[in-house]
């Protein structure tokens, strides 16, 4: 991938990311016995799942979401930063399908990073899209929030 990256390439990382956000979920209920914490990554597994659908019908529909770039290279070095930054979560996502956590609580503090990171990463892209398309992503970034809570909440209850 280049270093160079427009709010569609956001878009189609997004789209990648949620998809091994999901597996990576899938795995982590696969491998964890039934209670609290397999029922959280089977419902963030299952809202990994509804997050690359909007994402795939925002790129889907690139033209009635994206404001148009006036001037190249108008999108600049945040926008850069951040699929860079996304691309490390990918590939984090990628290794750690491949590796077993130590622990319940390491687990839980992947998701975190990864909830945060979708959280910056998303909200970056809300100032890219037109104005009457916020709600789409806002609603997004509010789920996302909403999983950060409930891994916070489950990560003490853990802890004690």
């Amino acid at each position: 991938m280049t270093n160079i990256f427009s709010p569609q390439e956001i878009l189609r990382i997004a789209v990648k990311v949620e998809e091994r956000g999901k597996k990576l979920y899938e795995t982590l209920e696969k491998k964890t016995a039934a209670g609290k914490l397999n029922d959280l990554w089977k419902y963030l597994k299952e809202q990994e799942e509804i997050h690359r659908k909007t994402f795939q019908g925002m790129l889907d529909k690139v033209g009635d979401y994206i404001v148009p770039e006036l001037t190249p290279g108008e999108y600049g070095a945040y926008i850069r930063a951040i699929g860079s930054s996304y691309i490390f979560t990918e590939e984090l996502i990628e290794k750690k399908l491949k590796e077993n956590f130590a622990s319940d609580l390491e687990a839980i503090d992947f998701g975190l990073h990864i909830e945060k990171e979708s959280i910056l990463t998303y909200s970056a892209l809300r100032q890219y899209l037109m104005a009457d398309k916020w709600p789409v992503l806002d609603k997004v970034i509010a789920e996302e929030k909403e999983h950060l809570v409930r891994l916070m909440v489950l990560r003490g209850e853990i802890k004690k």
